[in-house]
């Protein structure tokens, strides 16, 4: 996006030095939103609440763009993400 916490975010994904991953911070104009979820093969949502109450409103986008999700798992999520059916939870990077 274009906030104003970008740069930092960019910097901490340098110093990771991932080997075939790769991230892309960009603006997307509203419309061409659900034509880049479409595009892809899968979702990662990394959302979790504090409050144990409220869910991601990117996992409902995705779902809307027919795209599998693999979201963290916390109290509520299961509302959303029906495992084996629209995707899956995780709780560690390793289960990620």
């Amino acid at each position: 996006g274009k906030g104003p916490d970008r740069k930092k975010y960019e910097e901490q994904i340098k110093r990771l030095k991932l080997r075939r991953v790769a991230f892309r911070t960009m603006w997307l104009a509203s419309e061409d939103y659900p034509l880049l979820l479409g595009s892809a093969d899968l979702g990662v949502s990394l959302h979790t609440s504090s409050s144990g109450l409220d869910l991601p409103m990117k996992v409902v986008d995705m779902f809307g763009c027919g795209l599998p999700v693999c979201a963290a798992s916390f109290s509520c999520i299961e509302e959303l993400v029906k495992v084996n059916r629209n995707g899956l939870l995780f709780s560690t990077s390793s289960e990620l």
